[in-house]
């Protein structure tokens, strides 16, 4: 059998129809993770921020950096495990659903190795990317009058280069998941004759993405129009905040904890709809092959 690209780009919405409450796990994760980050970088900067409020902002930006350092050396790294565990949840999900754990949430050799993987797909595209862009620089300054036209058509072709890496080392991350190897040769070789699927696939992806996306942001506009959070953040973004009493306070808390865990949901859903598919694809391929 085939790889049906409109099937395997529906992958996520299948994970988050079906398993409404792993979704919901996943949210409440993130949430409580972004809030962490959030009092990790405010909370020991108070005073500077403080600061910068009573001198209009004119504050010098090397004390600032000095002083969000160390947060930032923090809530870095805490970012990108997030991401990496997520991503990782989301292929135990389509390919492992019996390894559970947490919402199938864990920090293990897999993840590492997805960290690792990545790191190493990154490299390949800068490489690629930095030797690709050095020959069109030289094409076109050698090209003389023609130089626009050889600079145009280059960047197309660094467009249509990345792109075809990118088909082509889709299946990098969840192969390597799921053989508890690194596997970018063999990812390479599953992908070979199935070029045209998987852009498909991705090309759905990216839609299905971006159309969740804009539903996600209206559904937030207009409950933040029902409850009244326009109205709140204006009185927020107002000079004169003496007027905010503590039952206004506790309404603006309220509105923007519903706004980011609308906004932390938004995430998770654009992760399950763009991983899930490379997962349902490797799955795939792999049992006809």
């Amino acid at each position: 059998m085939k790889l049906s690209p409109t099937d395997t780009a529906f992958e996520g919405f299948r994970i988050i129809r079906a398993r409404p409450g792993l979704v919901l796990a996943w949210t409440g994760f993130y949430l409580l993770a972004l809030l962490a980050m959030i009092l990790i970088l405010l909370l020991p900067n108070l005073g500077t921020l403080a600061a910068v409020e009573a001198t209009d902002g004119q504050r010098d930006f090397g004390e600032l950096l000095a002083r969000f350092g160390t947060p930032i050396l923090i809530i870095f790294p805490m970012a990108v495990v997030m991401q990496i565990m997520l991503v990782t949840a989301v292929y135990r999900t389509v390919l492992t659903p019996e390894d559970k754990g947490f919402a199938h949430l864990k920090i293990s050799a897999d993840e590492l190795r997805m960290f690792l993987v990545s790191l190493l797909v990154i490299f390949i595209f800068a490489l690629a990317s930095g030797l690709y862009g050095a020959a069109v620089v030289m094409a076109a300054r050698a090209a003389g009058g023609l130089h626009g036209a050889v600079t145009f058509v280059g960047s197309l072709g660094g467009v249509v280069l990345l792109g075809w890496l990118a088909v082509r080392l889709a299946l990098a991350g969840v192969m390597t998941f799921a053989e508890h190897h690194f596997r970018l040769v063999e990812a390479w070789r599953l992908t070979r004759g199935q070029f045209w699927r998987l852009l498909m696939s991705l090309g759905l992806t990216i839609l299905y993405a971006i159309l969740m996306v804009i539903a996600a942001l209206t559904l937030g506009l207009v409950l933040a129009r029902l409850t009244g959070g326009l109205s709140l953040m204006g009185a927020l973004a107002s000079p004169d905040l003496t007027n905010i009493t503590p039952i206004l306070a506790v309404r603006l808390l309220a509105e923007l904890l519903l706004q980011m865990a609308l906004q932390t949901l938004l995430i998770v859903l654009v992760f399950v709809i763009f991983y899930a598919p490379p997962a349902a694809a490797y799955r795939r391929l792999k049992a006809t092959g």
